[in-house]
């Protein structure tokens, strides 16, 4: 019988030496040991780098570099527009954060998965306990198995796993929700207001082009405006839930209508 030579061969033809192979192999998992996702940058740091005037781009780059992406709900826009983050970081702040939330349905839809990662998934935000001494984070990571029910695994709990409105529902505009509370309409009214329509205009309709990002229709800046003019937090919350729930929605229908996946539930 012909004996095979079953040992890797490099691009030239020449066999790789079982030791040299082992070698690799161990050098291989080390330097993985070594490159795996960094603890994220605390929000504390963005507050006291922006208190402390540093340029917006210097803050922004401190995100980049270290990969962090937050998972704000909307009334943190304002409590940090409060402790001086410029809006150039809070618009990439939810940037990082929509575009995570994009993936995160994207792999969903493809049956793909980041697993038991739980510095790869948007890091949920805890700001009250930045009064005392704390660093701003949830203590609480996310996982791949941080949310189900028809929700991609990794985004928040709190954004709800549909829209929960029809799209011949009855629509409402975020500029409607500002001049309704300047019209003093109570903070639960709106929240209901919010949850039981469609909000209009924060989605871009468009062709479906793979690798391409779609644009943020609620920026960071815009909701911390909404703070200043005086709409109450919990409708800032609810609208970054409905937001984003029609977002994933959306994103979902495009996969659909592809081909590239069945539907979440």
């Amino acid at each position: 019988m012909k004996h095979i030579n079953t040992l890797p061969f490099t691009r030239l033809g020449h066999a790789i030496p079982k030791a040299a192979m082992l070698a690799a192999v161990v050098g291989l998992q080390a330097a993985c040991a070594g490159v795996g996702p960094q603890p994220p940058l605390p929000i504390s740091e963005v507050v006291s780098l922006s208190k402390a005037g540093s340029p917006t781009d210097q803050v922004i780059s401190q995100l980049r570099s270290t990969r962090t992406v937050y998972a704000p709900r909307g009334s943190d826009f304002g409590r940090l527009a409060d402790l001086g983050v410029k809006p150039e970081v809070l618009d990439s702040i939810q940037s990082r954060f929509v575009g995570d939330v994009e993936l995160l349905t994207r792999y969903y839809a493809l049956g793909e998965s980041l697993g038991g990662c739980s510095y790869c998934f948007p890091q949920p935000l805890e700001l009250s306990n930045l009064a005392s001494g704390g660093n701003g984070m949830a203590p609480n990571l996310p996982t791949g198995s941080y949310t189900g029910g028809g929700r991609p695994p990794g985004v928040p709990d709190w954004v709800p796993a549909s829209p929960g409105t029809a799209y011949e529902a009855s629509g409402i505009t975020v500029d409607e929700v500002a001049q309704r509370a300047k019209e003093g309409v109570p903070a639960e009214d709106l929240v209901r207001q919010i949850e039981t329509a469609r909000l209009d205009g924060v989605i871009a309709q468009g062709g479906f082009t793979f690798g391409t990002k779609s644009s943020v229709g609620l920026s960071g800046s815009q909701l911390a405006a909404l703070h200043q003019e005086g709409v109450p937090d919990p409708a800032l919350d609810a609208l970054q839930a409905k937001y984003l729930a029609q977002f994933v929605e959306y994103q979902r229908l495009r996969y659909q209508n592809w081909g590239k996946g069945p539907s979440f539930n």
